[in-house]
């Protein structure tokens, strides 16, 4: 019960970060964020001077942000399951 406890949280914090780390991916709805666009608008590329209309212009939709975490903790999850099945497989041999 207590590596259940454990668990959980770090898989959150992991699916947290790989998402935010995929803001850097374009997706196709024109928004940043992968596979659910959750950051929008923006500033220009890089070398185009930034106003403050551009900064202003972010919009952020938590509920896709909150879904890209949930995918990632769940491919965690996935990952981890099967890496404890091989294990205990392996050590059956």
């Amino acid at each position: 019960m207590t590596q259940l406890i454990v668990r959980w949280p770090s898989l959150i914090l992991i699916g947290a970060v790989f998402t935010l780390a995929m803001v850097f991916v374009g997706n196709w709805t024109s928004g940043y964020g992968f596979p659910l666009a959750w950051k929008t608008g923006g500033c220009p590329p890089p070398g185009i001077e930034i106003s403050a209309s551009c900064l202003l212009a972010i919009g952020y939709d938590w509920l896709s942000f909150g879904l890209d975490v949930l995918i990632y903790t769940f491919i965690g999850y996935g990952i981890l399951l099967a890496y404890s099945k091989y294990r205990v497989a392996k050590q059956t041999r």
